[in-house]
């Protein structure tokens, strides 16, 4: 068929040539609007399918932290009293927490190695001192003692003319010196327990009830 032939036919069918082309329009509209539909539900069944991962979270380990102990160090150090120490402690950490040791100390008594629990108590005798040789746990032997022995003596330290160490002696032993009696003694406690105990011997005039008379009869007795 030509082209003029077809002109010919449009120009006498115009009005049927005109809705034949809007019906062609609207069925095109409606099959782009379908397969636009269903391409949009395909779409939707793959991301049901297939959903997005979550993001990966990586977890940081907790930073472990560290344990102490508390130990209570007295006798021949600069600064006893009770430190707190990392688990783990050896006594000799405890004895540079304590500022480090006097002139005095005698240490060849004293295992620095040993390891400190939780609770522990720590003597380090002075050069008229020693660990009681009857001990015989290694804990013992470390200086990790309860009450050390006083003076050359093998004895608890209340034996007479034995040397009484008044930052750790007992409401008991206290009393077994000359002119101490309960409420002394009680007062000896209360004192070195509020100012982590005695530096010194002559400390001990610093508690009520204890006068130079009084130091002059004890100070051949005592130690710190």
């Amino acid at each position: 068929m030509s082209t003029v032939v077809i002109k010919a036919y449009i120009r006498k069918n115009k009005g049927k040539c005109i809705r034949i082309t809007c019906v062609c329009l609207v069925l095109t509209l409606a099959l782009c609007l379908f397969l636009t539909n269903n391409l949009t539900k395909t779409r939707e069944i793959e991301v049901a399918d297939n959903p997005i991962q979550e993001t990966e979270v990586i977890l940081v380990p907790e930073v472990e932290k560290e344990v102490f102990i508390i130990a209570d160090i007295q006798g021949a150090v600069n600064d006893p009293g009770v430190k707190k120490l990392p688990e783990g402690a050896r006594v000799n950490d405890a004895v540079t927490e304590a500022g480090g040791l006097t002139e005095k100390a005698y240490t060849m008594d004293v295992n620095l190695a040993a390891k400190l629990t939780d609770g522990d108590k720590v003597y380090i005798p002075v050069e008229n001192e020693k660990v009681s040789n009857e001990k015989t746990t290694g804990r013992e032997m470390a200086g990790i003692v309860t009450q050390p022995t006083s003076g050359s003596s093998s004895g608890s330290g209340t034996e007479t003319g034995s040397i009484v160490n008044i930052n750790t002696a007992s409401f008991e032993q206290l009393q077994t010196l000359s002119g101490v009696g309960p409420a002394t003694a009680q007062k000896i406690i209360d004192y070195r327990e509020k100012n982590a105990g005695f530096k010194k011997t002559e400390d001990i005039m610093k508690v009520s009830g204890i006068g130079i008379k009084t130091f002059e009869k004890l100070k051949d007795k005592i130690a710190v």
